[in-house]
Order: structure tokens, then C-alpha cells, then sequence
């Protein structure tokens, strides 16, 4: 990783806070990292707004190996203290409910261990980009983007990209004709004949992002569909693509796709 990473090319006045929550007291990726950025690591949660009044950092990244409760309440009270700064979440555990919390609380993305370099530099590069964007302007709160992968649709038009085939293929093959009934992580796995830790590793690796993501969306993509329908109601819309909270189907609907579900149902009326 550390070749891919061009320090030369780095902005060196580009600073962010790295929470190692590990169990090491230092990481190779945050080490890494450092080589190209001004890296402020802490492992002190209770340090962290102090942190941020010390350094002015541009975001935040918490590195986990599990997730627990400690770690994750200092994330998501993170958060709520500083909205305007993102949060990158790396993590070597991933599960459904997790990838959902993450998208509730509007964590900006989340990468799996191992995170190769190809996935971890663009990350910090675009939060960079990002940032200094929403500071360049008036103040106000940072909106988080949707990645290449997440662009907004035009009315009728994919959510997804193509998708290769591998061994996670089954997987993809089952979310097609059973994504409006719950789909476990570990039934996707079995259907590949793969653990979940595998399958998590070899889905992100074929498909570009991990196996929750590719839920959601297709899950939205169908939903886009559906809402272009004359008489569509977002209510019946929503449970039948596989969502059972309204609220939170409005939530995701708009974080992927920029707008909310009526008004993209306007737009898909009137084109």
C-alpha cells in the first residue's frame, strides 16, 4: 500500500483526526496515511472535541477491529458534536444492522479490512475535496456526496452499476427475486457456500462495495420504478421493495439519491 500512496503529490497542510480504536496502539494504515497526510491519531474518545479545538482537522476516522459499545457511542456522539465534519468508518467486522446504523447516522462511507490502498486513498482525497469545498464558501453543514457509484439517476434510470459475476453471483442472483422479503447476511453467504467473513471480504472485492450497500440500492432502484407509476402512494411503495419503517425508507431514499420520494415521483411524472 505505502507505493500507492504519492506523499509528493499529497497536500501536506491537509490534516484529519484518526481514532484508533484497535486493540494496537498504532495501525498500519494510519501510519500509511501519515506518510501523505497530517495524521493526528488518538485513542482517548474523551479527547476527541479537544482534538478538534487543537487541530481544526477537515474529518474524522475511526478505525475498529469490532465494533463495540463504547466505540460506538463516542462515533455517533462524534457526530452530533461536530455534524460538519464526515466520519470515515473502517472496520474488520460488517453486518447488516451495522452498515444500516452507519447509513443512520450519516457515517460518509465505510471500508472493510483489508482495505487496499485503491479504496482508502480515494476515500481520503475526496474527503479532502470535500471539506475544503464547504469551507471555501459560507458556513454552513457539509453534504455528504454520494460516491461514483451512488450518482443520482435521471427518472427510470439505473441506480447500480453492472455487476460482475464470481462467486458472490448467487448472492447477487437472490436479492433479484427476494428483495422484498428480509435477506440475511449469513443466508446470502450460505447461498455462496462461503462464512460471513468471507463472503463480506469477496463481495466488496467483486462488486465494489459491500453486500448491505448493494441491498439498499437495488432495493431504491426498484423503488425509483415503482414511483413512476401513475397512483403509486410512497407508503405501499416502500413495503414492497423491502422496507418496513416509512420513515427510514424516506431517510435512505434521499441520501442516495439527493431527493426525497414524492419529489422524485413529481420528476418521474413529468419527464
Amino acid at each position: 500500500m505505502r507505493d500507492q500512496f504519492d506523499s509528493a503529490c499529497a497536500p501536506r497542510d491537509a490534516n484529519f483526526l484518526w481514532v484508533n480504536l484497535t486493540r494496537q496502539t498504532s495501525t498500519a494504515l494510519s501510519e500509511i496515511a501519515g506518510h501523505a497526510f497530517d495524521v493526528h491519531c488518538l485513542r482517548d474518545t474523551s479527547q476527541i472535541s479537544a482534538a478538534v479545538e487543537r487541530h481544526a482537522p477537515l474529518f474524522f476516522c475511526f478505525e475498529f477491529d469490532v465494533p463495540d459499545t463504547p466505540g460506538i457511542i463516542a462515533l455517533a456522539d462524534t457526530r452530533r458534536t461536530h455534524p460538519s465534519l464526515p466520519v470515515l468508518m473502517i472496520t474488520g467486522c460488517h453486518s447488516d444492522a451495522m452498515t444500516l446504523w452507519a447509513l443512520r447516522i450519516r457515517v460518509w462511507d465505510l471500508l472493510l479490512k483489508p482495505v487496499l490502498s485503491e479504496e482508502l486513498w480515494p476515500c481520503l482525497t475526496a474527503l479532502i475535496e470535500l471539506t475544503r469545498q464547504g469551507r471555501s464558501g459560507p458556513a454552513r453543514e457539509i453534504r455528504f456526496p454520494q460516491r461514483v457509484e451512488q450518482a443520482l439517476p435521471a427518472p427510470n434510470g439505473p441506480l447500480l452499476n453492472p455487476l460482475r459475476k464470481g462467486r458472490t453471483h448467487a448472492a447477487i442472483l437472490h436479492v433479484t427475486t427476494h428483495f422484498d422479503c428480509k435477506i440475511a447476511l449469513e443466508q446470502a453467504a450460505a447461498l455462496c457456500r462461503l462464512s460471513p467473513t468471507q463472503f463480506c471480504r469477496l463481495f466488496r472485492q467483486e462488486q465494489g462495495v459491500s453486500f448491505g450497500q448493494h441491498l439498499l440500492r437495488y432495493r431504491l432502484e426498484q423503488a425509483c420504478q415503482r414511483l413512476a407509476h401513475s397512483g403509486a402512494l410512497v407508503k405501499d411503495v416502500a413495503y414492497s421493495v423491502g422496507f418496513n419503517d416509512l420513515s427510514y425508507f424516506t431517510r435512505a431514499f434521499k441520501r442516495q439519491l439527493g431527493v426525497c420520494p414524492s419529489d422524485y415521483q413529481a420528476g418521474a411524472r413529468l419527464s
